[in-house]
């Protein structure tokens, strides 16, 4: 769908400029005043041209509050993690979950929730667990998805405010204009276009990358939470470090997916 959009696109631009070809060749022969790309810009501003500037703003202003607040520091601390796992290790479930509940990190928030669930037994901490993991991450894909929906809207600004510059261009031939005058209305149209494709490739651009960031950081933290889990799994004192590695790459699959059924076992106390 998006490739016949651009296509689309792509043809009506190509219309446009095979249309202004010969007055562009007038103007050419009879020679005309240079103008610099700063002034063909501000005189080619039209209304579309403050929509595509209010949406870059946009875009600047969400990609600097994601690099602000999407980090490995807001999302899983190490030195977190590092003190949960070893409160867990000495058992002392009480003050892990005090200090977490005081915390507003990923990490700390999916655990948290596991273990509000720990008197229903193991698999209701997992379940909760993931279910708050993707609460959360789908809060953060939700914000970062403007990006992508004012990056595809860019181009078509862009060409709105071209067709509304040929527009007046031809509607100054049709008065008695020349062939220059029209060859000068259509470059400053096409000055819509170019700060179009601008926003589409910055908005698009960097969503790919933000959005990527939020799975790496968000699926990496639900693998730490998830790993931490399996100190509740219920099994023999013998072979429960094999559980454990083995319950751990199952862990990481589930997180991955964000959509995976906890395993079914007898709910224990914790170990």
């Amino acid at each position: 769908m998006r490739a016949d959009s651009v296509r689309r696109w792509a043809g009506a631009s190509a219309m446009l400029l095979l249309c202004a070809a010969p007055a562009f060749a007038q103007q050419a022969s009879g020679g005309g005043e240079h103008k610099s790309l700063l002034e063909i810009f501000r005189e080619g501003i039209e209304v579309p041209t403050y929509f595509i500037v209010l949406g870059s703003l946009v875009v600047i202003t969400l990609i600097i509050e994601h690099f602000l607040t999407v980090r490995r520091a807001s999302i899983s601390p190490v030195d977190q993690l590092k003190k949960s796992r070893e409160q867990i290790e000495s058992r002392s479930f009480r003050e892990c979950l005090e200090g977490l509940r005081k915390s507003r990190t990923f990490f700390a928030q999916t655990m948290t929730a596991g273990l509000q669930h720990a008197r229903h037994g193991f698999d209701a901490m997992h379940e909760a667990s993931l279910e708050k993991s993707g609460q959360l991450s789908g809060k953060m894909f939700r914000k970062v998805e403007y990006l992508n929906i004012i990056g595809n809207l860019g181009p078509l600004l862009g060409l709105l405010g071209t067709v509304w510059g040929m527009i007046e261009a031809f509607g100054e031939l049709g008065a008695g204009g020349g062939g220059g005058q029209l060859a000068g209305g259509i470059s400053k149209a096409l000055v819509n276009t170019l700060a179009g494709l601008a926003l589409a490739i910055l908005g698009i651009g960097f969503f790919g990358l933000c959005r990527n960031r939020i799975e790496s950081l968000t699926v990496a933290a639900t693998v730490e939470t998830l790993d931490l889990m399996e100190y509740f799994r219920p099994s023999a004192a013998g072979s429960r470090s094999s559980e454990r590695g083995a319950s751990r790459g199952a862990a990481t699959k589930a997180a991955a997916a964000k959509a995976s059924k906890p395993a079914t076992e007898t709910p224990g106390e914790p170990s």
